[in-house]
């Protein structure tokens, strides 16, 4: 009886054998990067804190090269850390999905199992037969159903991975350093075409940079408000955490805790989406020497380091 129950059942195991368990094993894939990214942030972290106490011992041309160089090194290790969560996160997501398929499969060999053996020994007489082989078929059907839906679903974390393969595999960009020489200013291997509202093109460096300088861009002409955070009026931090809970982050409230959002990065870095930071006001730099900030109305400007009376704190990339 068994041996007969298992002819019925097999085309099902072998489904949940083909489609795998989903569940990641100790030292994954995504594990592994996530360990080298968190390490990788941390080394990044240190690296801003001793460029920061070094910046206030140290001038000259020396320690301007410096500072950009390591603003240059901290760049790349912030962009590493972030497109390992990204790749890790997209590991555990396929293996989620996959996971829950074999769970479905694994029901439905345990319920062809009970129906097989709810006939004993007539499983496999004119009568056993007749009912149980369109039972076993419309089993099956369901398990092919399940892996043709998973592999569907699985095939928008191919693309990401894709994407994000495309995103950071030649991200080589030359004379970075240069004093007055902005990244933004021509396209860079994934970069984001943005038109900001002198005709030229800035390219930001992904799409949740582009999506936040979209924003803010549609929303020239809103007037100033004290406290404002929505389009009928904007300070000047509210402004600029609207435009990123657009892209899908949530910076903080105030101007002088936005740099908390993300990790310094010098003029020559600049790329869209960055953020100009004082002791109270932040903008948004958008490309091309251009910035655009919640005056009145927001409004776009060249980009600066002075504001009134207020310290300038840095240039800033959220992450």
């Amino acid at each position: 009886m068994t041996a007969g129950v298992e002819i019925l059942v097999e085309p099902l195991r072998q489904l949940v054998a083909a489609l795998g368990t989903g569940i990641l094993a100790p030292g994954n894939p995504a594990e592994t990067i996530r360990s080298a990214s968190t390490a990788v942030e941390a080394a990044r972290r240190a690296s801003v804190a001793a460029t920061d106490a070094v910046r206030t011992h140290w001038e000259g041309s020396g320690a301007a090269g410096a500072t950009d160089a390591a603003g240059r090194l901290q760049q790349n290790m912030g962009a590493f850390a972030d497109d390992a969560d990204d790749f890790a996160r997209l590991v555990e997501s396929a293996g989620r999905k996959v996971q829950s398929a074999s769970g479905q499969l694994g029901g439905l060999v345990d319920s062809l199992e009970r129906r097989a053996r709810a006939f004993g020994g007539e499983l496999f007489t004119p009568a056993g037969l007749l009912t149980m082989l369109p039972v076993a078929a419309e089993h099956l059907g369901r398990g092919i159903e399940i892996v043709t839906r998973t592999r569907a679903d699985l095939r928008a974390d191919t693309d990401a991975v894709s994407e994000l393969g495309r995103r950071i595999a030649p991200a080589t960009i030359t004379g970075a350093g240069l004093p007055g020489e902005h990244l933004s200013a021509s396209p860079v291997t994934g970069g984001v075409p943005i038109t900001l509202p002198d005709g030229s093109v800035a390219y930001a460096p992904n799409e949740r940079a582009a999506k936040a300088v979209r924003a803010a861009l549609s929303q020239r002409g809103v007037p100033y408000l004290w406290g404002g955070t929505t389009p009928a009026g904007f300070d000047c931090s509210g402004f600029t955490r609207w435009a990123y809970r657009q892209a899908g982050l949530e910076l903080p409230r105030l101007a002088q805790e936005q740099d908390t959002a993300g990790f310094r990065v010098s003029q020559a870095q600049l790329q869209p989406g960055d953020l100009a930071v004082w002791s109270g006001h932040v903008a948004m730099y958008i490309g091309n020497d251009q910035m655009i900030e919640a005056g009145d109305p927001v409004g776009v400007s060249p980009v600066r380091t002075k504001n009134l009376d207020q310290t300038f704190e840095g240039f800033f990339r959220p992450r």
